[in-house]
């Protein structure tokens, strides 16, 4: 683990196909309890579900040209009377972790979404035990809306 930030300032800019493979690493040092579900990443650079989302955009914070953290907002489309939009998997690299990483890159995305998509809010769901991500959260004015309790039968 770094003990500092390099001198470099981060870099954030949104994925291309191209990042597919730095992206699933990423997302292999996320804790959420959820994080093998598979997934097709190339339907992540195109319509996700047009009915809510139109689309997914993945921000990469790289540092000296290393991928160190990543989310995802998903956008409603434009002409929707849904204007909110859905920040998911929030992953920084175990190297880079208590830097304020995530802290950079959700504020690059909340700005992003309010001066490039016309959006009214933004939603994320947290897990109950990461408290450091709730801490983040709160602190970026993200209210509290309700608890959700997840059921699942085992067959």
């Amino acid at each position: 683990m770094l003990d500092e930030l390099p001198a470099t300032e981060p870099v954030i800019r949104i994925a291309t196909p191209s990042d597919i493979d730095i992206i699933n690493e990423l997302d292999s040092y996320s804790t959420s309890p959820n994080r093998n579900i598979h997934r097709e990443m190339e339907k992540y650079f195109g319509s996700v579900d047009p009915s809510t989302h139109d689309r997914t955009l993945i921000f990469l914070l790289e540092i000296e040209g290393k991928a160190a953290a990543k989310a995802e907002l998903m956008l409603p489309p434009r002409d929707s009377t849904l204007s909110v939009g859905y920040i998911k998997r929030v992953v920084v690299n175990p190297e880079y972790r208590k830097m304020g990483l995530a802290r950079k890159l959700l504020e690059h995305i909340i700005s992003w979404a309010q001066n490039e998509y016309p959006l009214s809010a933004l939603d994320l769901h947290v897990w109950e035990q990461n408290t450091p991500a709730i801490r983040l959260y709160e602190a970026l004015g993200f209210q509290l809306q309700h608890r959700e309790l997840y059921f699942r039968l085992l067959l």
